[in-house]
């Protein structure tokens, strides 16, 4: 263990930690007075093995790097809860800060809560688990021996957004003069692997004369159609190899017409693959001529436009390659706004009522196709009196719709022409007439107390006990899973909750969980209660804490 010394200020020590090296015992405490030692290690938890230099941090207040054993040790901490929050380079950490990425491209992902202490006599050793990161790497050969350097490579993640499981990107690496790629500090999950196209020589913003030849864009194992691309699954600390061996081919040129009704419209345009991903592809717009121009290879794709400005205009034209090339036209119309009424059934009164004059909810657009991510739709503005109002939406195609009503109040029903929205996605075409969305919101929610049967605080010195209490909706619902930590006696109580029945489940870890899938729910069922809740009334149960693996 290391000494007592003087202590860093916190700051320098984290600028140290992601630069210069530290030596072990260089740490920050609480300054003279007389206090409690804290002692512990840091270890893989794939391993069991030390975990050196990891970073420390207690109410980001006092921090220390671990030694080459893994240990770390603050001196004269009033007793207290304190919060703690480790990591490391490639490893999953958790609690405040920030995570260590290597990839370029990374989305920013969750970092799991901090743990819970309490100092005081007697205080035992501390032992913190950090989960490896996993690596996938590979090698990119070209039909034509040619050196394979400077082609992209992009991962798509499986994870859950906004209570759905969809494939959102994960991070992309270039290929080294060899051909060999590497994408490090991925967490355990399930990957597809993507390479980008490459042409022979870069494409200009026009025409062009001449065969183009070049190398397509391939889905791990080798297939150029989604439908068919291979899902590799990664635990912590894994490594997996995903080699491409990428045949040259011609591209055709495709030509499209744009009609719009605005005069030289500054749009965007792209090709999508059959799976309405992005395939990078450069699509050049020429304003002079009206004309799209593009080098494609054989096989189906997908021309997509977007305008963006005071009004959202798309246009979108599925054209097939057969080895000659193409010409079309695409259309480039507004994006209706969709209408939503809203019902208010309130019978409360008194403090905590809805305010009548606004909304009283927020609705958002997921897309429905589980490879596009983000928010396609938001942000409701009054039409005329206020008693209607009107949803922007940036792009047509299927979408979930998601509501969050301000409390008390709850949706009762969503419906868009007869079609129940919390079941069934909606249709947004371009240049058409929309149904309106329409809402219910009702004041008389239920909510559901309860027990977790295993303390998560108390008196005792030491890390507390750690537990998520998780409400998943067992009716379809555009508002999802709702979730909280009990209090350190283990109660908890869910409020303004629709009426239903939810499966009630206590875990030892943070879970995404998605609400929306059977097989997602399927997984659930048989653990933890199931309860009903009533309009106006109140639940109880009571539950176990289930061991699972963090979904993190």
């Amino acid at each position: 263990m290391p000494g007592s010394s003087p202590l860093l200020p916190r700051l320098l020590l984290i600028a140290l930690f992601f630069a210069a090296p530290l030596s072990h015992g260089q740490e920050s405490a609480a300054g003279s007075s007389a206090g409690y030692t804290v002692n512990g290690t840091v270890v893989n938890a794939t391993t069991g093995q030390a975990v050196a230099r990891a970073l420390v941090d207690l109410n980001e207040q006092y921090a220390v790097l671990t030694g080459g054993d893994g240990a770390f040790s603050f001196d004269n901490l009033p007793a207290g809860t304190y919060m703690v929050s480790v990591r490391k380079p490639g490893f999953v950490g958790f609690g405040t800060g920030r995570q260590s990425y290597s990839i370029h491209g990374a989305i920013p992902r969750r970092m799991a809560p901090p743990h819970r202490i309490v100092v005081g006599p007697d205080m035992p050793a501390l032992t913190f688990r950090l989960a490896p990161n996993a690596t996938i790497a590979g090698t990119v050969t070209l039909s034509t021996s040619d050196p394979a350097d400077g082609i992209h490579v992009t991962v798509y993640r499986q994870q859950v957004e906004d209570g759905r499981t969809r494939w959102v990107m994960g991070g992309n690496a270039e290929t080294r003069s060899d051909g060999s790629f590497r994408l490090g500090d991925l967490p355990a999950g399930h990957y597809m692997i993507y390479t980008h196209p490459s042409l022979d020589q870069p494409q200009g913003t026009g025409e062009t004369h001449g065969p183009v030849w070049g190398y397509p864009a391939l889905y791990y194992p080798g297939v150029t159609d989604p439908s068919s691309a291979g899902v590799v699954a990664l635990g912590a600390g894994q490594q997996a190899e995903a080699d491409f061996t990428v045949t040259r081919q011609q591209f055709f040129p495709v030509t499209a017409v744009v009609h719009s009704s605005e005069e030289n419209p500054a749009s965007n345009f792209q090709i999508l693959d059959s799976g309405g991903r992005p395939t990078f592809i450069p699509a050049h717009f020429d304003r002079r001529t009206g004309l799209v121009h593009a080098n494609v290879p054989i096989g189906s794709w997908t021309l997509e436009a977007r305008v963006y400005g005071h009004d959202q205009e798309w246009g979108r034209t599925d054209f097939q390659v057969t080895g000659s090339p193409v010409s079309f036209a695409i259309s480039i119309v507004p994006i209706p706004h969709i209408p939503v009424i809203i019902h208010r059934e309130f019978t409360a009164s008194g403090a905590g009522q809805p305010v009548q004059s606004g909304a009283g909810m927020n609705l958002f657009l997921l897309p429905a196709d589980a490879v596009a991510g983000g928010m396609a739709g938001g942000g409701m503005h009054p039409v005329g009196d206020g008693s209607t109002w009107e949803l922007n939406v940036y792009a047509a195609g299927r979408y979930w719709v998601m509501a969050n009503p301000f409390p008390p109040a709850y949706i009762s029903s969503i419906s868009m022409g007869g079609t129940n929205l919390a079941a069934t996605p909606m249709v947004i075409s371009p240049g058409s007439s929309v149904a309106a969305i329409d809402v219910t919101l009702r004041d008389d929610p239920g909510s559901i107390t309860g027990q977790v049967n295993q303390s998560v605080g108390g008196n005792t010195v030491g890390e507390e006990k750690q537990s998520w209490v998780y409400a998943i909706p067992l009716f379809p619902s555009a508002a999802g899973v709702q979730d909280l930590t009990p209090n350190d006696d283990g109660h908890f109580s869910f409020y303004h909750l629709a009426p239903g029945s939810y499966r009630m489940v206590a875990c030892d870890t943070q879970q995404d969980i998605d609400s929306h899938s059977p097989d997602a729910l399927a997984a659930w069922a048989g653990k933890g209660s199931t309860v009903t809740v009533d309009a106006a009334g109140t639940a109880n149960v009571q539950l176990d804490v289930l061991h699972v693996e963090s979904s993190q």
